[in-house]
Parts: structure tokens; sequence; C-alpha cells
């Protein structure tokens, strides 16, 4: 069940499909996929047209890869993420659909029109591996040719502009002049594409007119704008509940209000993160322990750990639903996915995030505060004395401070 993906063979699709792409006519599409579908096209009526951002699984049953056979599967990722409070995950080698309802973005020298860009902004992170890739469609005689890479080209895609010369270890943020590389184009699809390692990160991707105009996106969306005022009282009271709840549009705007003022919510922070708004038992380390044992080479052993997972069921639910999607081998998340039906959950929906990262949210504006009591309180989160659920945030927000200068 442990699959490996030979270069050879992936080449091989890479050419088959991107000759069968180019066979296809360009419609436009007007409407969602479907009457079911929640998935919205970006709008594009104004300077900036966001992509990706946040909102990000109604996207994820469009990335077909438009019928092929590539290996590769996409998640919402809920802690580390590089703006709001949702990043998309996907695994190797990549996730994609050409043609996209309602897309048809147009990459001019001087847009000025609804549907007009020049440049793209995108963030992403590796993990493992040694490179990364996103890709643009258009339907031309290039079509999938619109490509740009941080480190390897490990499926030896031609026509790739580098980047960067290393994959991202951490969140990288990258902006290209779209018409000064490839001339009048319209975008109809993308594909996010990790190719090697254990998956790639993307958030943040983002169609302007203007550099200066993607500039105040980014500068709003990462909350160092100007803010409106203090944040004090029961409009603060009000807006917690929302960075720790469950709505992501809430806890995206809610989170950005809370970094405005950062410096100012030290205090409150620490206040409520001693206090959380759960105190069930701590099952975690046992059910880590008992996801590991689904990877072991005894069969008696995986399915020891799977009954046991079983058996913990609620508890247990939002580290399995991780595994499932991000698991080490395909053998943990098959095992994973089983587990969720046995307990009635669907393994293909990622659920709300669960309650330790909801409040992960509240590490990062202790971060932005980078104050000594703003270090304090990740310290003591790091030491598990505050949310030792969100320890491994809070170490690893610590180790960017220490390397910031």
């Amino acid at each position: 069940m442990r699959r490996r993906v030979a270069g050879v063979v992936v080449l091989a699709g890479l050419a088959a499909v991107t000759a069968a792409g180019r066979d296809k006519p360009f419609v436009a599409a007007a409407s969602p996929n479907g009457p079911d579908s929640r998935y919205v096209t970006p709008k594009a009526d104004g300077p900036v047209v966001v992509l990706i951002d946040e909102g990000v699984e109604p996207l994820f049953p469009l990335l077909t890869n438009d019928g092929g056979g590539y290996e590769g599967t996409v998640a919402r990722e809920d802690r580390d993420v590089f703006s709001g409070v949702e990043a998309v995950r996907v695994t190797p080698v990549q996730k994609y659909r050409a043609h996209l309802p309602g897309w048809g973005f147009r990459v001019v020298q001087k847009p000025a029109a609804d549907n007009e860009v020049r440049f793209v902004r995108f963030a992403w992170k590796k993990i493992g591996g040694t490179g990364t890739m996103i890709q643009f469609a258009a339907p031309n005689e290039r079509y999938w040719e619109y490509r740009f890479l941080a480190g390897n080209n490990a499926i030896g895609h031609p026509a790739t502009k580098s980047v960067a010369d290393k994959a991202p270890a951490e969140w990288e943020v990258h902006t290209r002049d779209l018409f000064a590389e490839y001339g009048n184009l319209t975008l109809t699809g993308i594909a996010l594409t990790p190719m090697d390692g254990t998956a790639g990160l993307f958030d943040h991707i983002l169609l302007g007119r203007t550099v200066e105009d993607l500039d105040k996106a980014t500068a709003a969306a990462l909350g160092k704008d100007k803010p409106a005022g203090p944040l004090a009282g029961k409009e603060r009271d009000a807006l917690w509940t929302d960075l720790v709840g469950t709505d992501a549009p809430k806890a995206a705007a809610a989170l950005r209000r809370f970094l405005q003022t950062a410096p100012d919510q030290v205090g409150f922070v620490r206040a409520r993160l001693a206090d959380p708004p759960h105190k069930a038992p701590d099952v975690a380390p046992k059910v880590i322990a008992l996801i590991r044992d689904l990877d072991a080479d005894p069969f008696d052993t995986r399915e020891a750990a799977t009954a046991e997972l079983a058996k913990i069921a609620g508890p247990a639910v939002d580290l399995v639903r991780d595994a499932a999607a991000r698991g080490p081998s395909d053998e943990v998340r098959y095992r994973c996915r089983l587990v969720l039906r046995k307990l009635g959950t669907d393994p293909n929906a990622s659920g709300p995030p669960g309650p330790d990262a909801r409040l992960s949210r509240a590490v990062r504006v202790l971060e932005r505060a980078a104050t000594p009591d703003a270090r304090a309180a990740l310290a003591d989160i790091a030491g598990g004395k505050l949310a030792p659920g969100c320890a491994a945030d809070a170490k690893a927000a610590l180790a960017r401070l220490t390397k910031a200068p």
C-alpha cells in the first residue's frame, strides 16, 4: 500500500495530460460547478482578485486533476498559515484544474476594466522535499506553461521560471509581473504543485492591477494596516468569541483587528488562554501514539490501533481527521479514513477546526506583539503552563522572534 511515484511515470503522465488539455476548447463557465457546489467565482470588479485566502474548502472538489492520474490530496490547513486562519495543504504530486468555474482573468499591460489584472502574488511554504511550484492555465498553444518554481524542478516541467534557489522552509511571498513575463493571457485555471516531500502549503494568492494595490491587500490581510481605533470592552469580548470560533471569515476579520492592536492585547489574551473554552481530558498523547502504530510493521499492531482509535471516538476525531489528510503513508491515511467511517464521520470532509487550532490564533497575536510580556506568555504556552495544545505553535513563534532582526 506504500506507493512511490517514479519520476519517469509522472513525466509520461504530464505529457499525456498536457497534450490532451491543449485540444480542449476554452469555455468560460458562468456559474459554479453544478447546483450543489459551494464554490463562488472570485470577484474581479476591483483592483485585486482574491483567488485563494479564506473559505478555501469549496474549491477542493473542483481540483479534479482534469481526470488525470496524478497522486495528490488537498486539505485545509488551520494552524500553519500565512494570513487569516486558513491555508491550502497539497501533497505530492499536485492538485489542479485547467478550467475553473467563472475564471477568465485577463492579463494586460494597463489593466483598468473589470477582470483585467497584471500582477500575481502568492505565499507558500514547503514541508520536506526539494522544490515547489505554482502553475496557471491559459487557453492558447502554451496552455499550462505559466509556472513559478522555488528549488528543484523534481518533475521536469519545461518553461518554468525560477523565483528562488531553494524550496521555502518558512512562508515566503512572491510577486510577479505576469504581463512582463508572459504577455497577454486569459487565466482559466491553477495547479498547486509541491512535487515531492511531504506537502506544500499555499495561501494569499492574489491577482492585482498594480503592486501598490497588492500591497494594500496584503497589509489588510496581515492586520498591518491602520486600525480603526482602540480595541477594548464589549467589542473586544465579541471579537474574541469570533477569533476562537468556527466561522472562518469572522475569525479572520477578528484576527486582523487583534493583530492591528497586538501590543495592547497581551494581558487580555493571556487571561483568556488561562481559562480556555474547552477543558476536556487530554487524550492527544495516546491518540498520537496510536496513529503512529497505524504504520507499524506487524498487522496485528495496526489492527489493534485502529480498533482503539474507534473506541476513543469523539476526543480523537480532530487528530484522526488531520492524519487522514496528512498522514506519513498510504497505510496511515487509509486506516484513519476507516476510523472516521466507523465513527460515522465523512472522511473526505475536514470539519471545523479543533479547539486547539482555534486557540492557536491567539499565539499569532502574541507573536505580533513581541513585547517582553508577550514573549513570557509564549514561553508559558510552549512549556505547557497555558493552552498546552498550542505548545508547538508557541515554540515556533518564539523561534521566529529569536531569528528576527
